[in-house]
């Protein structure tokens, strides 16, 4: 390993450091709660800097397997803030429960490291060793609240549909290198282009096309094959119809902080594999696999929105929304280009902040158990607590779309790379849906304000942590909407670093 290697993975290096002294305090020291958030805070605002620097350095290490890039470090950059923030929410509700911390912000540290593996990743087996990694730490976190059935179901159920997931992106994984010879992203998109040419010409000039399923008796058909499966184990990840069928559950029986995390970063993360591995790997290929990422999209909305509307419980509202935006999403990534790249990524920054400003708020709420999450149990909170009623209400705001939130700038920078790529009938169905979405946010809004309450919900005061985290929830959410362009500059500037890899 060179020096320049260990200069790239150099915030995976702190975040691991930090995770292992964490996990020591909480072995060593009984009453290691603050010491070990303290250590957690540094061991993440040590990554940011690292990052940060990084961006404008882009180092190839290990051979060009790793690539800390303009569009690897705006993600890992994304993974660290979001952490943060989850941390910062944190330390209220694991006193109130009774959990150790020090296990908790370990598996958070760990879990961010394996996130930053996949952004970075320029190669399959690489993007699968981070998922793994991200996974490993999610299952445990979604149980580790255990003496709670639900939180134990929940985590079962998503290890044993996670796992045949991850079998489906590895299976696809292995295909793929019987078609092409390779499982590095820019050799597969050269190989493919080096075929394609070939077709056309009569003869294949690069040696690697001897290789490939497109040129032997086997035309398209394992390559097909490939891209499906890799297909399916990174919608189950983003939570895309009609693979979120655990979505709702686990959400819902996690802890809150962690349902908070699982619906930006995770998501965050295998949005950027799908993005390195379709838009270079395969991007060769994007006009065989757009139609799938249409239907794809279509389905997360209507079936996210529609089944959001017959929920009581406000973390599996939120858990449906969280299906339908991963839609929204996927809007921007049919265009296949530079323009939706930078879309996908202002929309998932801007949902980061809206979406953990929410449960920030549900976690608050919650109460000792996690109590009080039925819609029903927010009536009357504009009046009772007008403070976390008001900033509710701008997250659900930008949720909707409403201008002036990141939310809506958001939507506005999907829909129009959507119509700038002729997707004009997808844009159509993306609009009608936010407008469907606006019922159940607005509905809880109808509650907080004009609806009396049906029974006494306590509320503690709000701690430093919790107050800091939600300050720049806000803070990014409005800023955002107001000044977008320094975000969408960076966006921009990642999302076209990724189409000089194609």
């Amino acid at each position: 390993m060179q020096p320049s290697d260990a200069i790239a993975i150099l915030p995976e290096i702190i975040l691991t450091a930090a995770g292992i002294l964490v996990m020591l305090l909480g072995a060593f020291f009984e009453k290691s709660e603050r010491i070990a958030a303290g250590a957690t805070y540094a061991g993440l605002i040590a990554a940011i800097i690292a990052v940060a620097v990084q961006f404008n350095h882009p180092v190839a290490a290990f051979g060009g397997v790793f690539l800390a890039d303009s569009f690897g470090c705006f993600f890992r950059l994304l993974f660290l803030l979001i952490a943060l923030l989850v941390v910062l929410s944190s330390s209220t509700y694991l006193h109130r429960e009774g959990l150790s911390a020090a296990e908790y912000y370990a598996l958070l540290l760990f879990g961010t490291v394996g996130m930053g593996v996949m952004a970075s990743a320029n190669e399959l087996i690489l993007v699968f060793i981070g998922l793994e990694i991200s996974s490993l730490a999610s299952y445990v976190l979604v149980g580790f609240r255990r003496d709670v059935p639900t939180s134990s179901e929940a985590s079962l159920k998503y290890f044993l549909l996670g796992s045949f997931a991850t079998a489906f992106f590895l299976y696809g994984v292995a295909l793929m290198f019987g078609s092409t010879g390779s499982t590095r992203l820019t050799q597969i998109n050269e190989a493919f282009n080096t075929a394609l040419r070939g077709q056309s010409a009569g003869t294949p000039v690069h040696p690697a096309a001897a290789n490939l399923a497109v040129s032997t008796q086997f035309p398209a058909s394992l390559v097909g094959v490939a891209i499906a499966l890799m297909f399916v184990g990174l919608a189950f990840k983003v939570s895309a119809a009609p693979f979120q069928i655990w979505t709702p559950d686990v959400y819902q029986g996690a802890p809150t902080p962690v349902t908070a995390f699982l619906s930006t970063a995770p998501k965050a993360a295998a949005f950027a594999a799908f993005l390195r591995i379709f838009m270079v790997g395969l991007g060769a290929y994007s006009g065989r696999w757009s139609w799938l990422l249409w239907i794809v999209a279509v389905l997360s909305m209507f079936l996210g929105n529609l089944g959001a509307l017959l929920q009581a419980n406000i973390k599996r509202m939120l858990a449906y929304s969280a299906i339908a935006h991963a839609g929204y999403v996927l809007v921007a990534f049919t265009t296949h280009s530079a323009d939706g790249v930078a879309a996908v990524l202002y929309y998932l920054v801007a949902y980061a902040f809206m979406n953990i400003g929410a449960f920030l708020v549900v976690t608050h709420l919650g109460g000792r158990g996690e109590r009080y999450l039925e819609i029903e149990d927010y009536a009357g909170l504009g009046f009772r607590f007008p403070f976390l009623a008001g900033m509710f209400s701008i997250f659900l705001l930008s949720l909707i779309g409403v201008p002036l939130t990141a939310g809506f700038l958001g939507k506005f920078y999907v829909f129009r790379a959507a119509i700038h790529g002729d997707l004009v009938w997808l844009t159509v169905l993306g609009v009608l849906n936010s407008g469907i979405a606006a019922y159940y946010y607005l509905r809880v809004l109808v509650s907080m304000y004009m609806s009396a309450p049906a029974r006494e919900v306590p509320c503690e005061p709000l701690r430093a942590p919790e107050r800091l985290a939600l300050a720049i929830s806000v803070v990014g959410t409005l800023y955002l909407g107001l000044f977008p362009q320094n975000v969408m500059d960076l966006a921009t500037q990642a999302a076209q670093w990724l189409q000089q890899a194609r």
